[in-house]
């Protein structure tokens, strides 16, 4: 009986030493950092060939679409313009609202040596939607009418 009883326990530690392996794995593998462009710069080499998240606004002048090929190659720079990425977003169309100076949410695959991202997703900000519910907010004394 006690023998049977060890092999139980040693099956239980196995089994759940494989199942804490693979959610560790699974989330080391899924696991995204988030950047600004010049926080990615700085970070560049530990970031090498890794999936990560970087935002800030569509560099004027940047960008460029090959309807043909449906491929889209811009910058995304940060807020005060002293650094910026470069983007290829392939093989998916053009996002009806993207244009320069626009804020945009990249997610990818980043070359250090090359400063870009593949991207797999791109979300674009409609600013004019944010700034007209904010005038409301401000018209309505700051509460939501939902409220009452």
């Amino acid at each position: 009986m006690n023998r049977k009883r060890t092999k139980i326990i040693i099956a239980s530690l196995i089994l759940a030493a494989a199942m804490t392996s693979l959610v560790v794995v699974g989330v080391k593998d899924t696991s995204m950092r988030h950047f600004t462009p010049d926080a990615l710069i700085a970070h560049a080499q530990e970031v090498h060939n890794k999936s990560i998240q970087v935002d800030g606004l569509i560099a004027e002048g940047s960008t460029q679409w090959d309807p043909t090929q449906f491929q889209l190659t811009f910058a995304v720079r940060d807020r005060d313009g002293k650094a910026s990425v470069n983007v290829i977003y392939a093989n998916r169309l053009r996002p009806d609202n993207f244009k320069d100076g626009g804020n945009v949410f990249v997610q990818g695959k980043y070359n250090a040596a090359e400063n870009r991202i593949v991207a797999s997703k791109l979300q674009t900000k409609c600013a004019s939607k944010y700034e007209a519910a904010e005038g409301m907010t401000a018209q309505t004394g700051g509460t939501n009418r939902s409220d009452y």
